[in-house]
């Protein structure tokens, strides 16, 4: 489903209605919370591109959570602040909630790998050495997840990382 509000598109895709429905018929709170904090975490993303003149183009909610894509032209500075934003408020909801999914939420969202905000971040600043990072930080997640299939049967790791590999490898 998509729609526009202002000149911003909407876009609802169809595993994103799927997952709210598990949730809810599996009185899931954890990914209630997972997904309300997702979106504060974009709307945290939102407000300060706007604060920093600039206009989303889309903002997109799926199976991975929601992001929001921008093409205004902004400064380094001011881009730099759009991207962190969103980490800083799950830091700040952490503090203040001591909720483990916003502490998740943020030290995920920081790491160096591209399309993740510190990956952006990164890529700000050098795209080369972005690259190189963000590759040396995937195998390392790889191999963690399998750690964490290993040793506690957790396969959300490796859904992490079979996303930012398929990510990598398309763009």
């Amino acid at each position: 489903m998509e729609f526009y509000i202002k000149k911003c598109k909407i876009k609802i895709e169809f595993s994103f209605i799927l997952v709210l429905s598990f949730a809810t018929l599996l009185d899931v709170d954890s990914l209630v919370k997972l997904l309300l904090f997702s979106g504060v975490h974009e709307l945290a993303h939102l407000l300060t591109l706007i604060l920093c003149g600039g206009s989303a183009d889309s903002l997109t909610f799926s199976f991975y959570g929601l992001a929001l894509k921008y093409s205004s032209p902004l400064s380094r500075i001011k881009e730099f602040f759009v991207i962190l934003s969103g980490p800083a408020v799950n830091l700040i909801l952490y503090l203040i909630l001591k909720d483990d999914i916003n502490l998740i939420l943020f030290c995920l969202n920081i790491l160096p790998v591209y399309p993740l905000d510190g990956g952006r971040i990164l890529n700000l600043y050098s795209y080369r050495i972005s690259n190189a990072v963000s590759k040396v930080f995937l195998v390392l997640i790889i191999i963690l997840s399998f750690y964490m299939i290993i040793e506690y049967k957790s396969f959300s790791m490796l859904l992490i990382a079979v996303y930012l590999t398929a990510y990598s490898i398309m763009y």
